[in-house]
């Protein structure tokens, strides 16, 4: 999984289209496999591709669907962007109530992958791509279909394609003369501190949504219902948080919800005997990051320019993982029972320092250059 945040650099050489249908079929392929694995190495080397294949999806399919919708909408889809996800993850508690055998409920869970094999033919490139790297004529017939499958006006599509076209050459002119790296992350002053709050906001999300839903599944007898609960309250959480930083900006909106689901994370100290309120206060934290996921998606695209946007998405992704491989270990810690919910509690803390040191971008042009920023 380490690796997808990898996958964004050939996303922005090669297109959004053959990056996503890649990753989908290669998840198809690994989770189709899983279930006949004849040993555990071999289940693990396949898990691991399946990580990195699901991981890039998320983050390559985010830019299409930001890349096609004009901007006034860009906050909605971005928003909403994240609640199939949760979809998924209430239906994981059905197929393992009724899959109770490992190897079926593998197979339960790959059926639904098949929907990828759509992707083929019914995926479009994102136009914006298509007429950066000058391949005007496709990106005109793309931005057709798509006003005549909505109904509305095709006439003068060809004017408005070669209007962009001609900003596009102006700006990639200096672009080639700007060559962005990850270097430039780390040694630019105004990109270097962006990037270490967005990493370690991004880190503690990993650690907090993924280590969340795991300890959630113990504070109930019944871990279909606990799961399945928490995955649930996602939904409101996405949803609120997309009114929110719409509404009072990306950072505010950060904070609030890390500083809610720190003092949610904090009532799972209580003793056994308060497993409902424990339940009911795990899911809101769990629902908190989730809200929390989605807004620093959209934040952190807005934190930098066009020349490094990809790049740091994919460093803040890779962060994230990095914390949803230490999440397990932190959830299943039973030398101290105070030990989860103590790091899961204070770590989001951390997280709202570093959204304070973060720039508020709404409302803001996203910037291009480095020199912009």
């Amino acid at each position: 999984m380490i690796y997808a945040g990898r996958v964004p650099v050939g996303n922005d050489r090669y297109g959004r289209r053959p990056g996503i249908t890649t990753a989908a079929l290669l998840q198809l392929c690994c989770s189709a496999a899983v279930p006949f694995c004849p040993n555990y190495w071999t289940f693990t080397a396949i898990r691991f591709i399946l990580g990195t294949a699901t991981a890039g999806l998320l983050v390559i399919s985010f830019v299409l669907v930001v890349e096609i919708v004009g901007p006034s909408k860009r906050e909605l889809v971005a928003s909403v962007y994240h609640i199939p996800l949760s979809i998924g993850e209430m239906l994981m508690p059905v197929f393992a109530y009724y899959l109770r055998r490992w190897n079926t409920y593998s197979i339960g869970l790959a059926i639904p992958n098949c929907i990828f094999l759509t992707y083929i033919f019914l995926m479009p490139e994102s136009p914006k791509w298509l007429i950066s790297v000058g391949r005007y004529d496709e990106a005109s017939e793309t931005m057709i279909k798509a006003a005549a499958r909505n109904k509305l006006p095709t006439e003068g599509m060809r004017d408005v394609v070669d209007s962009i076209n001609y900003e596009c050459n102006v700006d990639r002119a200096r672009r080639e003369e700007e060559k962005a790296s990850y270097w430039d992350l780390i040694s630019v002053a105004s990109l270097r501190m962006k990037n270490i709050y967005s990493c370690v906001s991004w880190f503690i999300l990993g650690v907090s949504f993924y280590g969340g839903n795991q300890y959630v599944g113990q504070t109930s007898s019944d871990p279909f219902l606990s799961v399945g609960l928490a995955a649930g309250f996602q939904i409101p959480g996405i949803i609120i948080s997309g009114y929110s930083y719409k509404r009072f900006g990306r950072r505010s909106t950060s904070i609030v919800f890390f500083c809610v689901c720190a003092l949610s994370n904090a009532v799972l100290a209580l003793p056994e005997s308060w497993h409902y309120v424990k339940l009911v206060c795990g899911a809101i934290a769990v629902a908190c990051a989730a809200g929390a996921f989605s807004t620093m998606y959209i934040f952190t695209s807005e934190l930098f320019p066009t020349v490094a946007r990809n790049m740091a998405m994919g460093a803040s992704s890779t962060c994230s993982r990095l914390g949803s491989m230490i999440a397990p270990f932190i959830a299943g810690y039973r030398g101290a029972v105070w030990l989860p919910p103590t790091v899961f509690s204070l770590a989001p803390l951390l997280a709202v320092v570093a959204c304070i040191c973060l720039p508020e971008t709404k409302g803001r042009k996203m910037a291009d250059h480095i020199d912009q920023c």
